[in-house]
């Protein structure tokens, strides 16, 4: 059998971002090593081009791969804010008048349910009948949407759960906590890629919550995710995506909301064509009004399918020539010298601590050192969004971000962390 560490992925690493979008740079090639090396023992194959043709050709065989790659971490509630924002924000609805058809929400991914489930209880403790609204939740991992449709969980889910919020939304089994069937009905599961589904979907939502996806997805794939989201919002909807992954949303398309950990945008009335930086100076004037006024939901006009944004690859390449190197080691204290390269076996230490510690913030941090010396300041970037998911408050973090986006000519994604480093207390 073929060594885990001799294999080479690389046509699996591209079928992989294709199929998904997920970048086998973020989420580690040693992750994707090991994944392929079991899927290599469980078909009883050991050669990769074999199991290549296998992949290719078989359904099951994607499904099995994709979740041995795909880790779902979540629990009710998580970060309670955008929960609380999302009362508020269905109120401002509810003051207008719903509409005549069901309040539609999204959850994707959903992983096991707890975050479709979190929406429903939201808005049944505000006291909206059950046929005001219709929640769909989607996820790639069969096992997830099974583990969601059982809504059976065990303390893991329940971190920042009050007992009160238990009592009343859950029952006791010998197997764990119980969802209450008046719950689980108000949500409609489907296991399905992400990235294709979608386009037939035909619904029109008023609130999307995507959190924590976009990071692990390869640039092309995150803004194909956020146009197709933004063609199936009514103007003035909800996005909620993760504290890492606001710098990657289009400001052509979707208008920040200021609150703190909220992480929220807007569908825009219509797509902006103003430049990045000029987008951004009218957002502190019309923020009052649109934390204040959303768009009413009886308006039933889809969004014009946006155009393709431009890249500025040409203006990245010029200003990554002309800027000063090591932004990470400059803020991160590290004494390595700038034109020193980093060594594969550097590289190699990091992704082999991550694979045993995937929550070190701090390795991530000195992962993208080591990317931006090697000149893969869009994997730097990458990674300095996974330790600020880890770590939303790492000073460290936010300044090397905004100086490589800043460096990499993402004018607006620098503007946006710089505004969560104004933020964060003295």
């Amino acid at each position: 059998m073929t060594s885990k560490s001799t294999i080479d992925c690389s046509a699996v690493a591209t079928w992989l971002a294709e199929f998904s979008g997920i970048s086998t740079g973020i989420i580690g090639h040693h992750t994707l090593q090991r994944a392929v090396g079991e899927r290599l023992e469980g078909t009883g194959l050991d050669d990769i081009t074999a199991y290549l043709e296998l992949l290719l050709s078989s359904p099951q065989e994607q499904q099995n791969l994709v979740e041995l790659v795909v880790v779902p971490e979540t629990w009710f509630f998580r970060d309670r804010q955008p929960f609380v924002h999302l009362r508020a924000h269905i109120s401002a609805l509810i003051a207008e008048g719903l509409p005549t058809q069901p309040l539609r929400l999204l959850s994707a991914p959903c992983a096991s349910g707890e975050e479709p489930y979190s929406l429903a209880m939201t808005l049944l403790d505000m006291g909206l009948p059950t046929d005001c609204f219709r929640i769909d939740a989607i996820d790639i991992c069969r096992q997830s949407i099974r583990k969601a449709r059982q809504a059976v969980y065990g303390k893991h889910s329940f971190r920042g759960v009050s007992e009160a919020e238990k009592t009343q939304n859950f029952q006791v089994t010998p197997q764990g906590l119980a969802l209450n069937p008046a719950i689980r009905q108000t949500v409609h599961f489907k296991c399905a890629n992400l990235m294709r589904c979608l386009v037939e979907n035909g619904s029109t939502y008023d609130v999307i919550f995507c959190r924590n996806l976009l990071i692990y997805l390869e640039d092309a794939a995150s803004q194909h995710l956020l146009e197709t989201f933004a063609s199936l919002m009514r103007p003035g909807a909800l996005l909620i995506v993760g504290s890492a992954e606001t710098g990657k949303v289009p400001p052509s398309l979707f208008q920040p909301i200021r609150e703190s950990f909220v992480f929220g945008f807007l569908r825009r009335e219509e797509p902006s064509s103003l430049p990045p930086a000029a987008a951004s100076s009218t957002d502190a004037a019309t923020d009052a009004l649109t934390d204040s006024a959303p768009a009413s939901p009886r308006r039933r006009e889809r969004p014009a399918r946006p155009p393709a944004l431009e890249t500025g690859a040409s203006r990245r390449r010029a200003l990554r020539a002309a800027a000063p190197a090591n932004a990470v080691a400059r803020t991160a204290g590290r004494t390595r010298s700038s034109g020193e390269p980093a060594t594969g076996r550097e590289l190699d230490e990091c992704r082999q601590e991550l694979e045993r510690n995937p929550y070190c913030d701090a390795t991530y941090l000195r992962l993208a050192q080591l990317l931006e010396q090697g000149n893969q300041t869009d994997a730097a970037i990458d990674c300095l969004q996974r330790c600020l998911y880890l770590q939303p408050n790492s000073r460290q973090a936010l300044e090397a971000v905004i100086a490589l986006t800043k460096q990499a000519g993402q004018m607006e994604r620098s503007r946006q962390f710089q505004g969560r480093l104004a933020r964060l207390l003295p």
